[in-house]
This record gives structure tokens, sequence and C-alpha cells, in this order.
């Protein structure tokens, strides 16, 4: 049954096109490096390079396309705008602009684990070892282990979760220096400072 409805199936897909996938006729391409540049005719509808009798001189856009901003022209920008239209702009702007007042941060609950506030709890060094290892071949687990994750910060948090830094029990910190898979506290004390 499954063979005669894929049987079905492929025949309907080959009555879908005419010519073959691999019929022998060789697509006509541009060569490598060629480009194609195209106008905007008068009714807006763009002509290509080889409708035009291809020349092999660039063609030149026109100015009138709606798509291209003016707006860094000052000649174009002083034909449709005045100084006291560019006021009424500024100072409808500065109407709708509102400030709003800080409020107070939200509170963390004590079982969240934070990598930032980590960072800036500790003093140690990347490498300066601080907890014992004792796995000898930690660093070729620990290598393998860090693959797990995305980014560093993932497997510092995953660490911390965990136990870490003074509990290793996912291998991710071999030299006992509390960060795992290579993940330096330096990006958030740099902040601070």
């Amino acid at each position: 049954m499954r063979l005669s409805i894929s049987i079905i199936a492929l025949l309907a897909l080959a009555a879908c096109d005419a010519s073959a996938p691999n019929d022998g006729q060789v697509a006509q391409t541009l060569p490598a490096g060629a480009e194609t540049v195209a106008t905007l005719a008068e009714d807006g509808a763009g002509e290509t390079a080889a409708d035009q009798g291809n020349t092999g001189e660039p063609v030149v856009i026109t100015a009138d396309n709606p798509t291209i901003s003016d707006t860094q022209d000052f000649d174009a920008v002083t034909e449709r705008l005045t100084i006291e239209d560019d006021k009424a702009i500024l100072a409808a702007q500065r109407e709708k602009f509102k400030e709003i007042e800080p409020t107070a941060l939200p509170t963390r609950n004590g079982k969240t684990v934070n990598v930032v506030e980590y960072a800036l709890k500790t003093t140690n060094n990347v490498g300066e070892k601080l907890y014992s290892r004792l796995n000898p071949l930690g660093a070729t687990i620990a290598k393998r282990n860090c693959a797990r994750y995305r980014q560093a910060d993932d497997a510092q948090l995953a660490f911390l979760e965990s136990g870490g830094p003074k509990r290793d029990s996912k291998n991710l910190d071999p030299d006992g220096d509390g960060f795992a898979c290579g993940w330096s506290p330096d990006t958030y004390r740099n902040l601070v400072r």
C-alpha cells in the first residue's frame, strides 16, 4: 500500500513539470563576475541591462526612486522644509517624549544563582587555584562537558547551581579556580570599575 502511494506521488510530481530535471539542456547563466544593473522606466517598471542592449557601461539609476531617502541631502531637504517646519517637527517630537520615573529594582528569591553577583563577589584571577580537584582526568572530562554549553555564562550558571565552586559535580572546573569552562569574571568586574 505504501509503495503504491509513493509511486502515485512521484508520478504526480513528475507530471507537474514537462521537462525532467536532467534533460540534457544547459541553463543559460551569466559568466562569473557579471552583474545585472537595473533602471526605472517612466511607468516605474524596472528594466534589466540585458533589455537595454547591454553595452557594458553601467547604467545610472535615476534619483526619482521613492524607496531611497534623501533626508541626508541638505539641498533636497531645504527645498521641502523651512526652518519653521523643522521647529514644528522638533516641538512635536519633544511633546511625545515622556520621561519615566525610576522604580525599585525587583527582588530575587534566595534560590536563584546569579553569575554577575558571583563575579563581583570573587577576587581571584582565572587559573588561580582555590579549591581542590582530585580527578586526574579532569581537564579531558571538563573539555567534553563544557562542549554541552553554548556559552561560558551558561556553563558557569550550571556549575554554580550544582554546588560550585566548592563542589564540582559536573566536572566543569578542573583547575579549581571557581570558574567553569573558561568563564571569566573580568567582563562583569570591568563594568563596575
